[in-house]
């Protein structure tokens, strides 16, 4: 079967040491990073992707989670899709909901090295209005952000030096009064989403024309989830 991945940039180091590790050459669609932000505008690039796929697979496979609705309202081309049954590409890197959602008994905004890197990262932010506003308006700004997390979450994806990621990271967390924590990754799951199997309650398969909305993704979603990067 004829395979492709789509995948997001800031995922990009850990989805191709994954490929790398299994000897896998999907062709791979990126999505640029940062389209979080912008639930439209994931949507809308996800459609592209979509029709991107078309004739060049039989099957597709999505590095995203649900994303805040990002793929939510989507019509699947004539070939198969596979995403994980996740919130968002986080918890497929903590290697399971029940990780995400033990990690969360402390509020926190989750991060990796391909996060930092995108020019809307905490980090960023905090910079550009520290730039516009001066330091103090700039933690005030800040604060008002993250008020409802406690610490700062680096998961250990194992692809990136964590703790020169730290040392990026240290400065604003002191400004702010939050903790900075390392958080053991588990590459399992996106592993079993390149290879399968992907008969478990851990995948969503969508046959050929089929349609991806919130109720696929209600259970998941209502029973308790996590902050998304980036907001």
């Amino acid at each position: 079967m004829k395979t492709m991945l789509a995948a997001c940039k800031t995922v990009e180091d850990e989805v191709k040491a994954a490929m790398d590790r299994l000897e896998l050459d999907y062709p791979v669609i990126w999505l640029e990073g940062g389209l979080h932000d912008n639930i439209d505008r994931l949507r809308a690039r996800m459609r592209e992707v979509l029709a991107e796929a078309e004739g060049r697979c039989e099957r597709l496979l999505v590095s995203l989670g649900y994303c805040g609705g990002g793929v939510s309202g989507l019509t699947t081309g004539r070939y198969t899709t596979v995403l994980p049954l996740a919130d968002d590409c986080l918890s497929l890197f903590l290697g399971s909901m029940s990780a995400r959602r033990e990690a969360a008994q402390v509020p926190t905004y989750y991060l990796t090295a391909g996060w930092l890197r995108h020019e809307n990262s905490v980090v960023a932010n905090h910079d550009r209005m520290e730039a516009q506003y001066g330091p103090a308006k700039a933690v005030r700004m800040s604060n008002l952000m993250l008020k409802h997390y406690r610490r700062f979450g680096l998961v250990d994806t194992g692809v990136y030096d964590l703790e020169a990621v730290a040392g990026l990271v240290a400065p604003l967390a002191e400004k702010l009064g939050l903790g900075v924590e390392e958080l053991p990754g588990d590459g399992s799951w996106l592993e079993r989403l390149l290879t399968g199997p992907h008969e478990s309650e851990d995948f969503l398969v969508i046959p050929p024309g089929g349609e991806l909305g919130f109720s696929q993704w209600e259970a998941l979603l209502l029973g308790g989830g996590a902050a998304t990067p980036g907001g």
